[in-house]
């Protein structure tokens, strides 16, 4: 899987001096709004979390820290691109993960 920032995060990750960021997959089961087969990542900033859970890759200055499992989810596709940027206005932004990921599309 290949993470690819888009400007308005890495703007987002300077303004705040964010150098790492947490990616899990969101095992927060809801009505899905989507396609079938398609889960949702979670990204956190939080620098609480234990990196050695995680695997690390290094993108535009940033170490993201994703859980192993993703790789499951991505076993044959490992060419995928995981788009993530930033929404909300002045302080109240996050990141998100900007493009739909299907576990069986191929």
């Amino acid at each position: 899987m290949n993470f690819i920032f888009r400007d308005k995060a890495l703007d987002f990750l300077k303004k705040k001096n964010i150098e790492k960021i947490f990616v899990n997959p969101d095992v927060d089961v809801k009505a899905s709004c989507c396609s079938l087969a398609v889960f949702d990542l979670d990204i956190s900033t939080k620098d609480s979390e234990d990196t050695d859970r995680y695997k690390e890759v290094r993108v535009s200055g940033i170490s993201i820290f994703y859980n192993p499992t993703l790789d499951l989810f991505f076993k044959g596709r490992e060419d995928t691109e995981i788009i993530i940027s930033a929404i909300g206005l002045g302080n109240f932004k996050k990141l998100y993960v900007e493009n739909e990921i299907n576990s069986i599309e191929r």
